[in-house]
């Protein structure tokens, strides 16, 4: 799964974490990210995934790929 993804972040002009943290963020079902960073690096990556938006067919495509099932988020 990692090597398949690592491709769909190069087709999309990034790297993997970028691309990682970024679908996270994307998704609405999802209220939070924890996010570490130990290395500049990492931190400047996080930052990037901020900002990062990923097409819809490349959202698709990893939601696939990683079968995640979207679900109706309750508040209460």
């Amino acid at each position: 799964m990692t090597e398949t993804l690592r491709v769909v972040a190069n087709e999309l002009g990034t790297n993997l974490p970028v691309l990682s943290m970024a679908w996270i963020l994307q998704h609405p079902e999802i209220s939070c990210v924890i996010a570490g960073a130990s290395k500049p690096s990492q931190l400047e990556n996080n930052m990037k995934a901020a900002g990062f938006v990923i097409p819809a067919d490349a959202m698709a495509e990893i939601d696939k790929i990683t079968g995640f099932h979207h679900f109706e988020r309750h508040v209460g």
